[in-house]
């Protein structure tokens, strides 16, 4: 058969235009645009193509950072103003991407790398930005690089980042603050300031991450209206508050979802009370780890509770883990139909963990599938199931870890980027005699992981992880360990097969164990 050669501007409009979509369209209309082709220079100006633009990876390349923005803001954007709704820019660029013409459509922006002593100066009114952000903005997201432990109290971040934001931007209807892949972000604290700090009467969406359950509350005592979801992290667990706050139903939210990584040490029935509020909520998300002390939690009868008040609920998605006595456990696994109970839920695609300790015992019960970055406290036994979402994960187990455990880790858990492991048990190996054969397809792969604590573990562990015939760490930054464990599998620092798994750590902590003393930990920044 003869070979014909077909050349991009053979293909018809529609099959040429099909083949642009599929490309980045901020590398389409760089390449495209303005060139001596007519029919080209006409599909990038297609509303397709400038609708959205993420102008923020530009920048990423320093060498050509003037060149790119130059051509952008000079001829590209000029052309297609008209089109852009929304644009996502750092702040280094923002003001000169948003000067380089009118955008009379735009109504959303994304600002990465938000920091309050750069980017806070644009939500004022001597800024030459003032008229998009007061009146032309109602979708705003702000991708949070400040860190949490460096900016001091709270309630003054919240007073003059986010409530200042919410006010200045008159016509906001959606804010959304979330953090960087490397960053905490400070959290909005309003249960010590008045009312009008953090309200707005067009606000309709917010996903925010706030200090407590009682600014959670806070949030929802009648300063914002018209909201009709609320997505929200709490970060610290809270005890006996008795602040007094509004208690009205609230008719408009039909969507909220709230998550809690820290651990929940004394359970009330403050969450059961919020939804009870919630007489047309339709959207449910949880995320709650529960620790039983004194009395025992049904968490199966728990998470019917949460659900029992919203007639018009047709999505819960959660995740409930709770500690308990190893008997108290037992017992109630023993005692009631796992399967039967999830169909009482309503909800059939349901899995769960069982998790034992020395003297504790974790029970985790999840929708699949599981939507959540964070994962802690399970053992040798989990499911058979792909945890796509989840980036931190903690082991601990009364059974020592093998290496095909961590062989399906790797595989479960394929975007892992913090690893906690704890050895619970009373067993203590040789490093030295461990096995060495194993076969290339054998070693454990962790591509992303950037984060390694094996602190409380033995050298088997250290020889596990650092020996490069046994796992592959490419992106590891964190290392935490213990210091005569690291000596012992380095051979004092100096075995050759450890380097390639170490060779990209800048941040290493070592735990020291002296008898008659608490453990203490030494922190070491490499360069």
């Amino acid at each position: 058969m003869n070979q014909s050669s077909v050349h991009l501007l053979d293909l018809p409009n529609e099959m040429l235009f099909n083949i642009l979509k599929k490309l980045d369209n901020v590398d389409v209309l760089y390449s495209l645009a303005g060139i001596n082709n007519e029919r080209l220079d006409s599909i990038t100006r297609e509303e397709t193509f400038s609708k959205i633009l993420n102008l923020s990876l530009v920048i990423r390349n320093t060498k050509i950072i003037d060149a790119v923005l130059d051509r952008f803001c000079n001829y590209i954007l000029p052309r297609i103003h008209y089109n852009v709704k929304c644009l996502i820019v750092e702040p280094t660029s923002m003001e000169r991407i948003l000067l380089a013409t009118d955008y009379p459509n735009l109504t959303e922006l994304k600002i990465f790398n938000f920091q309050r002593d750069s980017s806070l100066r644009y939500f004022k009114d001597d800024s030459s930005l003032r008229y998009i952000f007061k009146k032309q903005i109602t979708k705003l997201d702000l991708i949070n690089k400040d860190c949490e432990v460096a900016v001091g109290s709270w309630n003054t971040y919240t007073k003059i980042v986010y409530a200042h934001i919410l006010t200045y931007c008159e016509n906001l209807e959606h804010l959304k603050i979330i953090a960087t892949p490397t960053t905490e972000y400070p959290g909005l604290s309003v249960r010590y300031l008045p009312a009008s700090a953090f309200s707005s009467s067009t606000l309709t969406y917010l996903c925010i991450s706030v200090i407590t359950i009682t600014d959670c509350l806070y949030l929802l005592d009648g300063r914002l209206k018209q909201l009709n979801t609320f997505i929200v992290r709490i970060y610290c667990t809270e005890k006996n508050s008795s602040i007094v706050h509004n208690t009205d139903d609230l008719p408009n939210l039909k969507c909220f979802s709230l998550i809690q990584y820290d651990l929940i040490e004394e359970y009330d029935n403050k969450i059961i009370a919020l939804l009870r509020r919630m007489l047309y909520l339709e959207k449910l998300t949880l995320y709650l780890r529960i620790a039983c002390e004194s009395v025992f939690i049904d968490p199966i009868r728990l998470i019917n509770e949460f659900s029992t008040y919203s007639p018009r609920l047709h999505s819960f998605k959660f995740y409930l883990s709770t500690e308990h006595n190893i008997n108290d456990l037992v017992c109630y696994l023993s005692n009631n139909d796992i399967k039967q109970n999830y169909m009482n839920i309503g909800y059939q695609e349901v899995s769960n963990i069982v998790c034992f300790a020395v003297d504790r015992a974790t029970y985790h019960i999840f929708t699949l599938p599981f939507e959540f970055m964070w994962l802690l406290s399970i053992g040798t036994i989990f499911p058979n199931i792909v945890f796509n979402n989840v980036i931190e994960l903690s082991v601990h187990d009364v059974v020592p870890f093998e290496h095909k455990f961590f062989l399906r880790i790797a595989k479960a858990f394929p975007l892992l980027r913090n690893f906690y492991v704890s050895d619970l048990s009373s067993l203590s190996y040789n490093a030295k005699k461990s096995s060495d054969n194993i076969l290339s397809y054998q070693i454990v792969e962790y591509p992303y992981l950037t984060l390694l604590d094996i602190a409380r573990t033995n050298t088997t562990y250290v020889e596990q992880f650092l020996n490069e015939t046994k796992t592959h760490l490419p992106s590891l930054a964190e290392l935490r360990v213990g210091y005569d464990d690291l000596r012992i599998i380095t051979e004092d620092f100096t075995r050759e097969v450890t380097r390639r798994n170490c060779i990209n750590v800048t941040r290493l902590i070592t735990r020291r164990q002296i008898v008659g003393s608490k453990d203490f930990y030494i922190y070491f920044p490499l360069l």
